[in-house]
């Protein structure tokens, strides 16, 4: 196996600054689809998805991918390789194909299977985001945190899906005590988060491919994470076909203040 986790971190960057370059170029001008599940896909989320695995084969031939537009009557994949990459090409679909900036690229890097460095390419402000433990959480090379304000009214969290019977009831609590936003990106909000632009995320239809990158800058950036199923990582099995499961995130206090509100 060729290169550390340092190469890999390096080539990471380099690697979503290229496809955010492809993203661009097809941003609004796409025809899509519609998947077995409901989810929209374009012609885009492929080329950028080949696009990654072709130069992840050529640069670290060993490692592992695996992206949201395998096919979805493909086997799960065991994770068994040290170093593997959870590809989400356009996180934001609904948005990207009717030209609304809110989406993005997500491109988690998972060594044993653990988030250890997200990027994230944030259409809306034509930046990038990353971060991992231990190495800090930066927008556009600059060093960012969580934002540490206490709870209040003014807080910002950023919602999903306001759904029936538990996920209704968790989102109503949520609103009667902070400000709620949906950008339209799992991805998005779960960086917004991690970088100090907004205060905490709750979402209820996620996969490990949303958020994976987010988790690792998270974690960098000081914040603290409640899902509401059994942590999915370390991820030893990835499989297109999985059902969501939700999850919240903020800064440790508002992460208890909103897991307060919700009783999760």
């Amino acid at each position: 196996m060729s290169g550390g986790l340092d190469d890999r971190i390096a080539f990471g960057k380099e690697l979503l600054r290229a496809q955010a370059e492809m993203f661009v170029r097809h941003f609004g001008k796409v025809e899509s689809q519609w998947k077995s599940d409901g989810s929209r896909v374009t012609e885009a989320d492929s080329a950028i998805s080949k696009s990654i695995e072709s130069e992840l084969s050529n640069r670290f031939h060993d490692d592992l991918f695996l992206s949201e537009e395998l096919d979805q009557d493909s086997s799960p994949v065991s994770v068994s390789r040290r170093f593997a990459w959870l590809v989400d090409p356009i996180d934001g679909t609904n948005n990207f194909a009717r030209g609304i900036p809110s989406c993005s690229i997500s491109v988690a890097l998972l060594e044993e299977g653990q988030p250890v460095y997200g990027f994230i390419y944030d259409h809306m402000s034509r930046s990038i985001f990353d971060g991992g433990p231990g190495r800090g959480v930066f927008a556009d090379g600059q060093e960012r945190c969580i934002s540490n304000s206490p709870p209040s009214p003014q807080s910002i969290v950023g919602g999903q899906h306001c759904e029936i019977e538990r996920n209704f009831n968790d989102d109503r609590a949520l609103q009667s005590r902070f400000k709620i936003r949906n950008f339209g990106s799992s991805a998005l909000q779960l960086a917004y988060v991690a970088v100090g632009l907004i205060d905490g995320v709750i979402a209820h239809k996620v996969n490990t491919w949303d958020i994976a990158a987010g988790i690792a800058m998270l974690e960098a950036g000081g914040g603290s994470v409640r899902y509401f199923v059994p942590n999915p990582f370390p991820l030893s099995l990835f499989d297109v076909s999985s059902e969501p499961f939700g999850y919240l995130a903020a800064s440790p206090a508002l992460c208890q203040a909103m897991i307060e509100a919700t009783g999760h």
